[in-house]
């Protein structure tokens, strides 16, 4: 069961189970990722969840992350991987000082007056997507509106042609399989994407790519080269894989509950439904990777330095401590807490521009569409990696 919390192709639910069952039974588990590295998927409930991701003795360097993982490659005789992607030094993969640094220069355009500032052109792509769809139309919901919403508005935000993004949201989708095999050339393949546009004359200076390839910090010092990419992978991958499947995994759940309706005719559901599949169902299966500094002790067993882990927020947001019957999906619950965003120093940027997105294609989708069915049998396909837990498709019929 173990390498299940870190791979494979499930049902919806499935990986719920998965989860659950691991929790229960102890605190780590030892896993094998397709490449080959071993590490360590923590299961607890949402106190220690919350203490372990705050905790300075496991630390996301990427110097520290990246040493590992090679040597344990290098142990194997597999194939050196370029880690300059997934694992290079961004806000995501450093710790504090460098941490705060990174983070200082990207907040500004994405806490909560940058983001209401996006709402109105937030609200226009969304109503573009969902005009365009037709009444008894069975589409896949995932393809027509939960991949491509958020592409336009990151793409917007940080600066991508628009002509361009359909060949980047690919090579994400590419990237993130976790099959070395495809994913190192489609990671090198964007890196290169990335070092042409941020190197380019052409680049809106207005954009965030643009604003951070001459931001600098209090010190007057800017970005390395390799800073600058490690945040184009980050801003760009997060900024469209949460959102992608924070919607795709609200709108079933809405099918799935039978609140779809209801949410068409209370449009102030909607925001409880994003919460409650966050908590319940989240699309981020694990916060990113992080190494043990020093022996540490998790719910009572204790690690060896530098064993890299992964912590499974999944089990955390389904805590049976943290909520009554926190297996079942409910609206009317009085906790909510869950840690899909991360806690601490490392909650998520893009959060609050998650959320939003969200919330604002469900409205517009619900409102437009308020009879609209399931059009599969079984429950749909989700593809799992490391981190993400990802619906391959949603059929649907619209339906007013």
């Amino acid at each position: 069961m173990s390498n299940l919390l870190t791979g494979g192709d499930l049902r919806a639910r499935d990986h719920h189970r998965i989860e659950d069952d691991a929790r229960e039974e102890g605190p780590l588990h030892l896993v094998t990722l397709p490449n080959g590295v071993r590490m360590q998927v923590v299961t607890v409930g949402l106190e220690l969840t919350r203490q372990l991701l705050t905790d300075q003795r496991l630390s996301k360097d990427s110097a520290k992350l990246q040493r590992e993982i090679k040597r344990q490659l290098a142990e194997r005789g597999s194939a050196q991987e370029n880690l300059a992607g997934l694992f290079g030094p961004s806000m995501l993969n450093s710790d504090n000082p460098q941490h705060a640094r990174l983070r200082a220069l990207a907040v500004k355009a994405f806490n909560g007056k940058a983001v209401q500032q996006l709402a109105p052109r937030i609200e226009e792509i969304s109503a573009e997507l969902v005009t365009g769809l037709a009444e008894g139309e069975e589409i896949d919901l995932v393809k027509e509106l939960a991949v491509p919403m958020p592409m336009h508005v990151i793409g917007e935000v940080l600066g991508l042609p628009a002509e361009d993004r359909a060949r980047v949201r690919t090579l994400i989708e590419t990237m993130m399989s976790m099959e070395p095999a495809v994913s190192q050339p489609a990671s090198d393949e964007l890196g290169g994407y990335f070092h042409g546009l941020l190197t380019s004359n052409g680049l809106d200076s207005r954009s965030l790519f643009g604003v951070l390839a001459t931001a600098a910090d209090d010190d007057g010092d800017h970005l390395s080269h390799d800073e600058l990419m490690a945040m184009a992978f980050l801003l760009v991958v997060a900024g469209h894989e949460t959102s992608a499947g924070l919607i795709a995994n609200v709108a079933h759940d809405a099918l799935d509950n039978g609140l779809w309706r209801k949410a068409a005719e209370d449009p102030e559901l909607v925001p409880r439904l994003v919460e409650e599949t966050l908590r319940h169902n989240s699309p981020v299966r694990s916060a990113t990777h992080r190494i043990a500094t020093e022996p540490v002790e998790i719910g009572g067993v204790t690690i060896p330095e530098n064993t890299l882990l992964l912590i499974n927020l999944g089990a955390a947001g389904r805590c049976p401590q943290a909520h009554e019957k926190a297996d079942e999906y409910r609206l009317d619950r009085e906790t909510t807490g869950h840690a899909t965003f991360g806690h601490g120093p490392h909650f998520c940027l893009g959060s609050a521009l998650a959320r939003l997105e969200t919330e604002t294609v469900l409205r517009h989708l619900t409102s437009r569409f308020p009879r609209t069915v399931y059009a599969g049998g079984e429950q749909p396909e989700v593809t799992h990696n490391d981190i993400m837990a990802s619906l391959k498709s949603l059929p649907v019929v619209l339906m007013r």
